[in-house]
């Protein structure tokens, strides 16, 4: 009788739950869009309730009012009445009100104030500053095309094509484990992609917005956009107050903010809901606050846990290419991460932890139907699952899997073809010795071997009239470390001075190997070990047995022996350090996210006489350091100082030469070198450069669409050279005094359109020559140089 007299009971309030329960959502009229933490309130009650971040709500009524008021910044209020029909699936729609607001300075602006207090407690509730954190995460990804005024035609068409999908979706399920302050590894345990049967790039698409709304600077695309929470964002930034929500047991202050006038910074717009308690952001909305080819929005929701710690629970974005396909119809990527089963402060092991903070699980793309309903935060719609359908049919008929192929190979430098790749890095080169050199070089791909890797390259130079050639034979222990064992060999042009770290360097758009006219003809063999340990270590050692052969008119004499031709026999040891650099495991391969700290090279280089008929004992050591810091009121300033040493005298093309990248016909600046120096100009058995840039980007001249991005640069080189006597037959300098030059560059001074997605700025920068080393003539220290970058802006 118990039983059922609590069977009863339940069923009433069950009923009375339901007959009180107001579900809906709240978009814009004209674009269907949902509006993130839209505020409602039911008319002569005191209840209020801020939407979640996909405009929806759910509450219980327990007032005899059936009349709702919604209201959102830059809408009308409206009022909505509730009946019986509607209680479950209510759907307000707000008009804009598409009014700007004139600029008003207030004293004392309350908002101001709130805004003070968030920023003193932005440390403490700072997600990332507690001890260690685990969570789960369910995203979700969709590509359209997004229609606009006369542009629906387009989209019926489009849609017609594609039977009522979308354009393109995927989903992940990852698991998150951090130890602050900053160890951090995300794997990716399931992942589902329409047209893909093994999508390796599933790792890198949960990196689109940041993890919470703290850092400085929140970064997207590549530029930096002062957080209106940071220090000194008060003198940068508008706020003010455009509503308050009062609960029980807290306030909720809803602030706009947006840059000042006349204020020069990379800004952000939007909304901040900062609540009292802890006075903490509880939600935010916010995009770049000028627009670009492609803009971003993100929308973050937290929630309060154990009632101490505001932790993120649903991070949104969404990206508009503005132009493209073309304005009418422009693609639209929506992002939604629902983040759960959080558990803080746990005592994680820090040894666990790789320096891969995403990775792709191995089994994450088989994944069957029952893992997908225990995670999908959300149902699929007919549209998500007609994707599925329609889309997995296309990507099977047109094998989109072999484009992603070809794309992880692009990233390495490669094209694939059925069984071998080709190295786009030595496919029509050009040098000034050589002219074009036609060739290019072919390796055997996974199809062939998994663990193994045989190939080589052919060119021949259409001014020197010479074939150049060479094998390589790499055998692959382990992918995770990237340990490799190789066995190589070549007959080839060498740049005098480019031995050492510089050969290491693989950038097809190095200007400066453009300008390259003396070469050592070589003929080599060796081995070579690669491998990455110690989580920031990657090591390369190599044992070379080389003859040299100058290809310009040179004679080495030290007194005793005369050489023209030599050979060489050297142990060599190439170290890359970067501390806390992190990758994501992304198309197969570590790919960089890069490290705020400074990233150290190191070469040492052993000769040893007599060794495979070695001419020469010697030690050559390089030293090189870099770093990049990004300072809000000042952008980003970049150095580099770089050093060698060598311990006994060598044939020139052993020395230190070539850091000069001055020539008359080749108008691109070239990084980390003299752009008043001429190559070869001076030569060195030991020297120090610093290379010092100041990027302001647009915080000194912002003028509408016209912003330039202007740099400073100054550079600075010592060298000596011992018994510089020995060297016969060539002309050259020693810079035993200090060189130097400063420069000014302007990019994007003009832009071209790049399919509507990007611009292509192209810019101009001039360089002076000054001090010891100056030219006689005052014009004759002027570089003019083109600078060349892609903008979104």
């Amino acid at each position: 009788m118990k039983f059922k007299f609590c069977l009863f009971i339940f069923l009433i309030l069950t009923v009375s739950y339901s007959q009180d329960l107001i579900q809906g959502s709240v978009v814009d009229i004209a674009t269907k869009q949902s509006l993130a933490f839209a505020n409602l309130r039911v008319k002569n009650a005191n209840i209020q309730i801020v939407c979640d971040v996909n405009g929806k709500f759910s509450f219980i009524n327990h007032s005899n009012s059936n009349t709702l008021i919604c209201s959102y910044v830059g809408y009308e209020k409206t009022e909505f009445q509730i009946n019986e029909k509607s209680k479950k699936g209510i759907i307000i729609e707000l008009v804009s009100t598409h009014n700007n607001l004139d600029e008003v300075v207030i004293n004392d602006n309350p908002a101001n104030e709130i805004i003070r207090k968030v920023i003193v407690n932005k440390e403490r509730n700072n997600p990332e500053n507690i001890k260690s954190f685990q969570y789960s995460c369910y995203n979700k990804i969709i590509y359209d095309y997004k229609s606009l005024g006369e542009s629906k035609n387009d989209s019926i068409v489009f849609r017609q094509k594609l039977r009522g999908s979308h354009f393109f979706m995927m989903e992940s399920v990852t698991q998150r484990n951090f130890i602050s302050p900053d160890l951090s590894e995300e794997v990716v345990i399931g992942t589902k992609v329409s047209g893909f049967k093994n999508p390796s790039f599933a790792a890198i698409a949960t990196d689109f917005q940041p993890f919470s709304f703290y850092d400085d600077n929140i970064k997207f695309f590549n530029i930096n956009y002062l957080n209106p929470i940071s220090k000194g964002s008060l003198k940068k930034y508008k706020f003010h107050i455009e509503d308050i929500l009062i609960n029980e047991k807290d306030t909720v202050y809803i602030i706009s903010f947006k840059p000042k006038k006349n204020k020069k910074f990379e800004g952000l717009k939007g909304m901040l809901y900062v609540n009292s308690k802890k006075f903490a952001v509880q939600n935010v909305i916010a995009s770049p606050s000028e627009k670009g080819r492609i803009d971003i929005k993100i929308q973050q929701k937290y929630s309060l846990i154990n009632d101490e710690y505001w932790f993120p629970e649903q991070l949104n974005f969404a990206v508009q290419f503005n132009d493209f396909p073309n304005k009418n119809t422009p693609m639209v990527i929506d992002g939604k991460s629902y983040i759960d089963e959080v558990k803080l402060n746990l005592p994680l092991d820090k040894k666990k932890f790789s320096n891969q903070i995403v990775r792709l699980d191995e089994n994450a793309t088989k994944k069957d139907s029952m893992f997908w309903k225990k995670h999908r935060v959300e149902s699929l719609n007919s549209v998500d699952v007609r994707t599925y359908r329609v889309i997995d049919s296309i990507g099977e008929k047109k094998n989109f899997d072999s484009y992603l192929l070809i794309a992880e190979k692009m990233i390495q430098n490669k094209f694939p073809l059925k069984y071998i790749d080709i190295d786009l890095s030595k496919t029509l080169l050009f040098n000034k010795y050589e002219g074009l050199r036609i060739g290019s070089g072919f390796y055997t791909n996974d199809s062939v071997l998994k663990k193994m890797s045989l190939g080589g390259f052919l060119g021949y130079g259409t001014k020197d009239e010479q074939l150049k050639y060479g094998g390589e034979f790499v055998f692959k222990f382990s992918k995770k470390n990237e340990f490799n064992l190789g066995i190589h060999y070549q007959n080839n042009l060498i740049e005098t001075g480019s031995y050492g770290q510089q050969v290491s360097v693989n950038n097809l758009f190095d200007f400066r190997k453009f300008i390259g006219y003396q070469y050592d003809k070589v003929e080599q063999t060796g081995i070579s070990i690669r491998f990455r340990n110690f989580n920031y270590f990657l090591w390369d050692f190599r044992l070379n047995r080389t003859d040299a052969e100058p290809k310009y008119n040179y004679e080495f004499n030290n007194g005793s022996q005369s050489f023209i031709h030599y050979k060489n026999s050297t142990l060599d040891l190439n170290i890359r350090f970067a501390y806390k650099e992190k990758f994501i495991n992304s198309f197969h391969q570590n790919i960089g996210t890069g490290t705020k700290y400074p990233i150290v090279y190191a070469s040492f280089s052993k000769g040893f006489k007599n060794l495979f008929h070695g001419d020469f004992n010697y030690t050559k050591i390089e030293l090189a350091v870099e770093q990049s810091l990004y300072t809000k009121n000042l952008g980003v300033t970049m150095y580099r100082v770089e050093t060698g040493y060598l311990d006994k005298e060598l044939p020139y093309g052993l020395l230190f030469t070539g850091e000069g990248s001055y020539d008359k016909e080749m108008l691109f600046i070239a990084k980390n070198t003299f752009q008043t120096m001429t190559p070869y100009e001076f030569l060195s058995d030991k020297y120090i450069n610093l290379f010092l840039s100041q990027n302001f980007g647009g915080l000194l001249f912002k003028k509408n669409k016209f912003q330039p991005g202007i740099s400073l640069h100054n550079n600075i080189g010592w060298g000596s050279l011992t018994n510089k006597d020995f060297h016969k037959f060539i002309d050259f300098k020693t810079k035993n005094k200090i060189y130097l030059e400063t420069g000014l560059q302007f990019d994007n001074l003009i832009k071209l359109n790049y399919y509507n997605i990007a611009d292509i700025g192209f810019g101009a920068a001039t360089y002076y020559r000054y001090g010891y080393y100056s030219n006689p003539e005052f014009k004759d220290n002027f570089a003019f140089k083109f600078t060349l970058n892609i903008s979104i802006k």
